[in-house]
């Protein structure tokens, strides 16, 4: 298993580019989140196998037909446990992201 964190800029924003990286999360097993940044990029957090991962950054480098990609960063990240993939419909950061995982775990110990 792989962690990702990708970001994502370029013409993302209000183009449905979340919905297609939830869509193609789904084809290829791949859990984890997407979200809008204040700065209008788009991050997700990705967890897969190594080729659907490497897949899944494929497509979205490719993008849907209303987007247009300029840039992606990808760096690994420490394990997070993702039961699906979501599409987070408010604009935030990683860290408040992270936060609320942790929250959400130690809650249901």
């Amino acid at each position: 298993m792989k962690y990702l964190k990708i970001n994502i800029t370029g013409k993302v924003y209000h183009t449905g580019y979340r919905y297609f990286i939830k869509e193609k999360a789904s084809q290829l097993n791949i859990t984890g989140c997407v979200f809008y940044c204040p700065d209008r990029s788009v991050e997700i957090l990705a967890t897969g196998r190594n080729n659907d991962l490497d897949e899944f950054v494929k497509q979205s480098r490719i993008g849907n037909h209303d987007s247009s990609v300029e840039e992606i960063r990808l760096s690994e990240i420490p394990s997070l446990a993702f039961d699906s993939f979501e599409v987070i419909d408010e604009e935030t950061s990683i860290d408040t992201i992270v936060k609320e995982i942790h929250k959400f775990k130690n809650e249901a110990v």
